[in-house]
């Protein structure tokens, strides 16, 4: 899923311009060895990258992307030019079915430290073989603001539709997580698979939240900048990633997930299937299940967020773990249980629910 700041367009060609561009060097010019990364905004930070370069002597080539789609492209449209490639769950399919994943060795990887509910993650794997290790993962529900709002009121994505929020209400232009929350809301224990009479009941009750809303934000700095200066005050979809980053700005919000519960979003790496330096690129994964990399993928500049190895919250300040809302291992397993995995629609394609995010977008 929580921002990667992420950056979300739609436009291949956005994304086939952006893959014509040099990959950006991370390193010297004395290495011995190259990775060449597609990553979501955050994975080249220094931070991330100068303790694997130094580990192992490697230069790290890295590209980011503004959206899944943009990585999809420019994977597809490219030819031994990338090694690992940040997927999103939803296009972990999609990838393999282009026959652009390299399958890989479970044996090769250490999911011993994982939480538990996410050691054998399903997306993750096809056919019996493992397409792309699990590194990051995080929460869809409400981020809310906590002069206006208390715990209480959020206990339910009932209060997005309370005349207490009106006008207060903002929205993350992504309809995969935001319909997602709203599809939680209307009882919907799978949020992605629904039928046809069950997606018109979601689909009317995402219209009625329309006279709610203050705005609907094109990317995650524009949620943040808005909740920051309390311009909105509540955005369903919002999590860890927004609401850390202010409360490190000092400002005063939270997140949860309501008793409806919400959308996980993951992250995981894969070695493409044309991959330049493939051994390089196994010792990167193995490197980012670490509970050092871990650890610094949680805070990382760009957002924060959970990770799987339990290990790596050893690492973490009293005050980190408070903003990620884990401490121990049932903390995680609670949280993990009132999350549905964000994923394609199933029933209905996704041009279908594209159209009904159009039309809630258009309503006045």
């Amino acid at each position: 899923m929580n921002l990667r700041l992420h950056k979300y367009f739609s436009s291949a060609a956005v994304a086939l311009l952006l893959g014509s561009m040099l990959l950006t060097s991370a390193g010297g010019n004395n290495q011995k060895a190259e990775l060449n990364l597609l990553c979501w905004t955050g994975y080249e930070e220094p931070a991330m990258i100068e303790p694997f370069e130094k580990k192992f002597n490697v230069k790290v080539n890295y590209k980011t992307f503004a959206g899944a789609d943009q990585m999809f492209a420019l994977v597809t449209q490219s030819k031994a030019t990338y090694d690992v490639a940040v997927v999103d769950p939803e296009y972990i399919q999609k990838l393999h079915a282009a026959g652009r994943l390299t399958p890989l060795n479970a044996s090769d990887y250490s999911f011993d430290a994982y939480f538990e509910p996410l050691k054998h993650f399903p997306l993750c794997w096809i056919d019996g073989k493992l397409q792309a290790v699990l590194v990051r993962f995080g929460a869809n529900g409400l981020v809310y603001n906590t002069q206006h709002l208390s715990p209480k009121d959020v206990k339910s994505y009932r209060i997005l539709w309370s005349p207490k929020v009106r006008g207060r209400v903002g929205i993350w232009d992504w309809y995969l997580p935001s319909m997602g929350v709203i599809s939680k809301a209307a009882g919907n224990k799978d949020a992605y698979n629904l039928s046809d009479e069950r997606f018109a009941a979601l689909t009317k009750r995402l219209l009625g939240l329309r006279p709610q809303v203050s705005a609907i934000h094109p990317r995650p700095p524009e949620v943040i900048n808005a909740m920051g200066n309390a311009e909105d005050w509540i955005v369903p979809g919002g999590g860890e990633w927004v609401a850390a980053l202010l409360q490190q700005q000092g400002k005063p919000a939270d997140w949860t997930v309501p008793e409806e519960g919400g959308i996980m979003w993951i992250e995981t790496l894969a070695i493409i299937n044309d991959a330049p330096h493939p051994d390089i690129a196994k010792k990167y994964i193995q490197w980012m299940q670490t509970p050092e990399a871990q650890a610094a993928l949680t805070q990382r500049a760009s957002y924060n967020s959970n990770v799987p190895n339990r290990l790596a919250y050893d690492l973490l300040t009293p005050k980190q773990k408070d903003a990620l809302k884990i401490h121990n291992e049932q903390e995680a397993d609670e949280l993990i249980n009132k999350l549905s995995v964000r994923q394609l629609p199933t029933r209905q394609s996704e041009q279908v629910w594209q159209d009904a995010w159009q039309q809630f977008k258009s309503a006045q």
